[in-house]
């Protein structure tokens, strides 16, 4: 054994980190918790150079793992946590749709603009309220998630630039834009686990990002308090999709109910909402929808807020963690299997 390898081994006696051996291209994972000894058969897993193989950090991977590593890749415990909802909770936010009413000169023009987009968004992919066929929410679900994914990232990005340039505090918005971009993403993840997306769906996603990421960042650059108003009436729309897409999936007869209620959840969602492992598809789609009506809270709250008011939704980010650990530790669901949820199918929803 060379002596460069023999210092790297008996150095190691108190945390974990990461060596490069530059002799062999090889890295070298350590448990540095476990004592190291020469005259001991120690197994230490050891990866080749992305340069020794044909695969490029980047580069996609064409596999992507069992059940059990998708689940564990969602579970987000610790890093940006999800809300993991209850039942009763999801009831709760079931019958909690409203429209805000825009009083100050800005909301009515971002209201106009947004529910003008909102009107040709849905002639674009044929949605209509009553009865809407599968395809129309598959391709609908893939496009709004991907928009929906990029307020939180713009407002973070500015108000973390911000902080900097300004040697300032944040007073605690940046975590709560993150973890809504992040949680707008997992939306996305989980809905191509049910849909496939065409060449036309990935054109128009992108297309959408071009225009919509210029026009919200310079939207927040001029009045940040527009453009999270314009998120609140976004995901007002979308509150009012899910719950007419869960209501005409648990309703018989329906085009929705015929080919989506027999349908599980995928091991993504699972792993992601702590679900039961029976659940369905419909109960991942509550959680969405429970996840957009704390959003569209969250940023007309942040539109009525002077941008140096301390957020106050940080608390929440800890009860989130803390519930996640107790679930991990105690290795329960956030519901128990037997137990279903409430149909919503007597919500009255708009038709828009």
């Amino acid at each position: 054994m060379s002596m460069l390898k023999k210092t790297i081994l008996t150095t190691i006696s108190r945390k974990p980190i990461q060596l490069y051996n530059i002799k062999f291209n090889q890295i070298i994972y350590c448990n540095l918790s476990t004592k190291l000894s020469h005259n001991e058969d120690q197994h230490i897993p050891e990866y080749k150079h992305f340069k020794l193989t044909n695969l490029h950090p980047l580069k996609l991977k064409t596999s992507v793992g069992t059940k059990e590593e998708e689940q564990k890749a969602a579970d987000h415990m610790g890093r940006q946590q999800n809300h993991i909802w209850s039942k009763e909770e999801l009831e709760v936010a079931m019958s909690t749709l409203y429209r805000h009413q825009p009083k100050k000169l800005s909301d009515k023009i971002v209201n106009y603009v947004m529910y003008g987009l909102y009107h040709t968004f849905n002639f674009i992919t044929g949605y209509r309220a009553v009865n809407p066929s599968v395809k129309a929410i598959e391709w609908r679900l893939i496009v709004l998630e991907s928009i929906a994914g990029v307020p939180g990232f713009v407002a973070a990005g500015f108000r973390h630039f911000h902080s900097l340039r300004t040697l300032s505090r944040d007073y605690g918005w940046i975590p709560t834009l993150l973890e809504e971009a992040e949680n707008e993403r997992m939306h996305l993840l989980i809905c191509i686990k049910m849909a496939k997306a065409g060449y036309i769906t990935r054109s128009i996603v992108i297309a959408a990002q071009l225009v919509m990421t210029p026009l919200l960042m310079s939207v927040y650059l001029i009045h940040p308090k527009s453009m999270h108003r314009f998120v609140g009436y976004l995901e007002e729309t979308a509150c009012h999709t899910y719950v007419n897409v869960i209501k005409h999936i648990e309703t018989p007869g329906t085009l929705l109910h015929k080919g989506w209620a027999h349908l599980d959840a995928p091991p993504i969602a699972i792993g992601y909402y702590r679900l039961p492992s029976d659940a369905k598809w419909v109960d991942a789609l509550k959680c969405m929808m429970a996840d957009e009506t704390h959003h569209r809270d969250v940023n007309h709250t942040f539109a009525d807020m002077k941008s140096d008011d301390p957020n106050p939704f940080l608390d929440m980010h800890k009860e989130n963690a803390i519930k996640a650990w107790r679930l991990e530790n105690k290795g329960e669901s956030a519901w128990s299997n037997d137990y279903k949820l409430s149909s919503v199918a007597d919500v009255k929803i708009g038709t828009s």
